[in-house]
């Protein structure tokens, strides 16, 4: 990869830090979970004015072709998990209220096919994986789209960190950056920079853990494209400017996936 060693960007792209990704998943976990940092949920009436005035829903037409590319089953149930939470959310962001109930009930037949994992690493996800379906459901039927929103996101955070130990054919930092995108969607609408500024920096450390990837796949293009774009999420300054950004994020880590898609 030619780079231009006068510029500091490239000489950051050139030397990108190895972050464990252990720590990434680790910390988005937690902040995913955890009371002190998610904030009061708005109310029902809330979450739905929210809706009224957004802008269009992110592209995932991608998802659907990375099923059923891995040699191992589990691994493909755990993908098709993550994109039926993804579609959810989708319908979600758009407003498709009346779409909910179809797209949880492929989430919730999605989760009962997944086999018992006998991984101690993962004995505790299983189970949080069953409560955030109960309060995804309970959102959906509520039609508390904010929450919806949530809920969905944490099952593809969920299903990414099972899916660790399998070696997906898609790098587990593009799922972990798609996740953290969706949550800046989330955090924005609801007007909380505070929380915006934490996902930035959980973005910072999976894209790092990334680079190299695609240095190895000679991604040049795709590596300058989004680093361009994680410059611009850093300097917002408005949740319309995070909002804005994150949709962009996602449609150039869907892009992504397919470099990793290439044999």
């Amino acid at each position: 990869m030619h780079l231009n060693e006068g510029s500091s960007q490239s000489r950051s792209l050139a030397k990108p830090l190895q972050v464990p990704l252990a720590f990434c998943l680790l910390v988005s976990a937690c902040l995913a979970g955890s009371p002190a940092t998610a904030g009061s949920p708005p109310t029902k009436e809330q979450s739905r004015q929210q809706g009224s005035s957004r802008p269009a829903p992110l592209v995932k037409e991608q998802s659907h072709q990375f099923i059923g590319q891995h040699p191992n089953p589990l691994a493909n149930e755990l993908e098709s998990l993550s994109v039926s939470a993804e579609e959810t959310f989708e319908a979600a962001i758009a407003g498709k209220l009346d779409r909910l109930p179809k797209k949880f009930e492929a989430v919730k037949k999605n989760a009962a096919s997944i086999p018992p994992i006998q991984d101690d690493s993962n004995a505790n996800l299983l189970p949080h994986l069953r409560h955030t379906i109960t309060e995804l459901e309970q959102a959906v039927n509520s039609k508390d789209r904010l929450e919806v929103m949530r809920y969905a996101n944490r099952v593809s955070l969920i299903a990414a960190t099972l899916a660790v130990p399998l070696k997906p054919c898609v790098p587990t930092e593009v799922s972990l950056l798609d996740y953290n995108a969706r949550e800046l969607v989330i955090w924005s609408e609801m007007k909380r920079i505070e929380r915006l500024s934490s996902i930035v920096i959980r973005m910072h450390l999976a894209w790092q853990a990334l680079m190299p990837k695609l240095v190895d796949r000679n991604a040049t293009k795709e590596l300058r494209r989004f680093s361009d774009l994680m410059g611009h999420l850093e300097a917002a300054k408005t949740p319309e400017e995070y909002n804005r950004i994150s949709r962009l994020l996602s449609n150039e880590l869907n892009s992504m996936k397919l470099v990793f898609a290439r044999k």
